[in-house]
C-alpha cells in the first residue's frame, strides 16, 4: 500500500506514488447496486475498503478521502479504516490530523500500522529524531518487518549519531528482504558512514546494470553532502 522510492529518498513515505494512471480502480472493482444487495456487511465494507486502498496506491488521496468519509457515514469505523484514513491524510499533508488518525491504532490488532504511520509523518516533516521513535516502537511490535526495520535504519542516518544501529537495522531488513532496491541503497550509505567502503562497492557492485550503479552511486554520494553534520562527531564519542 504505501509506496518505496529507490534510488531518492529510501523511505515509506506516503505521497510518493506515481499518479499518473489511467487506470480506475472504483469502475473497476465496485459492484453494481444488485451485485451488492447480494453481499453480506462484512463482505461489502471490505470490499469498499479494497477501492479505497486502490485508490492510495495511485497517489489519489483526495479521492480516497472523500470515499473514506462516505464510508464513515455509512459503515462502522474499523482499526483498518483508521489506518487508510491516516494514510490518506498524510498524503494531503495534513500531518496533525493524520498522527491523530495513527495514534488512535495503538492497543489494536494494527498497532504496529500506526506506529510507522506516525514516524512517516514525524519523517515528513522532518523530525527524523522523532521519526526514529516510532519507528523503534514499530520494529518491537513487529520486528520480522524489512519495511519497518528499513524506515528506522534510515531515520537513524537521518537524525545523526547511531550510524551502527542503522547499519545493524538495514543488514536486518536486507536478510529479510534482499531485493529491495532502498535497503540496499541505504545499507550502502551506511557502510560508508561506517567506513567500510570496501564493502560498499561489492554490495554496488552487484547491481546488474551500470546505469543503475551509476545511480546509486550518485545518489550516495549526493547524500554524503548533505547528511548532518553532527552525525560523524557523535559517532566517534
Amino acid at each position: 500500500m504505501k509506496p518505496v522510492i529507490a534510488i531518492s529518498l529510501c523511505l515509506a513515505i506516503a505521497g510518493c506514488a506515481d499518479s499518473g494512471f489511467d487506470f480506475d480502480p472504483v469502475s473497476t472493482v465496485i459492484p453494481s447496486s444488485s451485485e451488492v444487495k447480494s453481499l453480506d456487511d462484512a463482505s461489502t465494507s471490505k470490499l469498499y475498503l479494497s477501492v479505497v486502498n486502490g485508490l492510495l496506491e495511485q497517489g489519489r488521496y483526495h479521492a480516497a478521502l472523500a470515499y473514506l468519509d462516505q464510508y464513515a457515514v455509512q459503515e462502522k469505523k474499523t482499526p483498518y479504516f483508521t489506518e487508510l484514513y491516516g494514510e490518506a491524510l498524510l498524503g494531503t499533508k495534513q500531518y496533525d490530523k493524520a498522527a491523530e488518525a495513527f495514534a488512535e491504532l495503538e492497543d489494536t490488532e494494527r498497532e504496529s500500522e500506526g506506529f510507522s504511520g506516525l514516524g512517516r509523518v514525524s519523517a515528513s516533516s522532518g523530525d527524523w529524531a522523532g521519526a526514529v521513535v516510532h519507528f523503534k516502537r514499530a520494529v518491537a511490535s513487529r520486528p520480522s518487518s524489512a519495511e519497518y526495520l528499513n524506515n528506522l535504519g534510515y531515520a537513524q542516518l537521518c537524525a545523526g549519531g547511531a550510524v551502527r544501529e542503522a547499519e545493524f537495522n538495514l543488514r536486518q531488513a536486507q536478510e529479510l528482504d534482499p531485493s529491495s532496491a532502498s535497503i540496499r541503497n541505504n545499507l550502502v550509505i551506511a557502510l560508508l558512514l561506517s567506513g567500510k567502503d570496501n564493502e560498499a562497492r561489492r554490495l554496488l557492485s552487484g547491481i546488474p546494470t551500470a546505469r543503475e550503479r551509476a545511480e546509486v552511486q550518485k545518489f550516495a554520494a549526493d547524500w554524503l553532502k548533505q547528511r548532518p553534520e553532527t552525525s560523524a562527531a557523535q559517532e566517534e564519542m
